[in-house]
């Protein structure tokens, strides 16, 4: 029943709704993203889809997916848009891929954390840079390519390097913190 592919699956797909950000102010992405975290807290439970998305611990609701809404949440109410936006993107791409890859392309493990390897950790940096940059563009079209190339690549880099750390953090919350403390401290605009 459960099923990793489909929870990354999600957690990737989810990612089509950080190009609402343009389109919205805070306020309403902050409500879209409550709207989420109620569905996730309340809806999703009571559904039986919910077995395949569980991992087999989570008996009452997803921690990953509610963590997921609640980070974005916070991030919204504290960072510009574009910046959650790119976090977003390194999340869903960076961080799922990462998983989905990691776990089917058998390579070395990484040496300070046995859970993760070096195709896994490539996998997140790539679509992360890719997923970030195109956010950029997308909420900054004035923003050059190179910039916002350069912007991604050094966020996805930081938040692939503490993705890979043994914490005791759910990476659901150190991945976009992190993304979106170093696009801000790399002052794009």
């Amino acid at each position: 029943m459960f099923s990793e592919e489909k929870r990354q699956l999600v957690h990737i797909l989810l990612l089509f709704l950080a190009f609402l950000l343009k389109y919205t102010s805070r306020g309403q992405a902050a409500v879209l993203l409550l709207v989420l975290l109620a569905m996730t807290l309340v809806v999703i439970p009571r559904i039986r889809l919910k077995n395949y998305f569980y991992r087999f611990a989570e008996r009452k609701y997803s921690e990953g997916a509610v963590l997921y809404f609640l980070v974005l949440l916070i991030l919204i109410v504290v960072f510009p848009l574009y910046i959650v936006a790119a976090s977003w993107a390194i999340l869903a791409l960076g961080d799922g891929l990462a998983t989905l890859i990691g776990k089917h392309f058998k390579a070395k493990e990484l040496p300070w954390n046995g859970d993760k390897s070096y195709a896994g950790s490539l996998a997140f940096f790539i679509f992360g840079t890719i997923g970030a940059t195109v956010l950029l563009k997308w909420m900054l079209p004035e923003l050059s390519f190179n910039l916002a190339l350069i912007a991604a690549a050094k966020t996805a880099l930081v938040a692939a390097l503490v993705e890979s750390l043994p914490l005791k953090v759910n990476d659901n919350v150190s991945v976009a913190v992190t993304s979106a403390f170093v696009m801000y401290l790399l002052k794009i605009v």
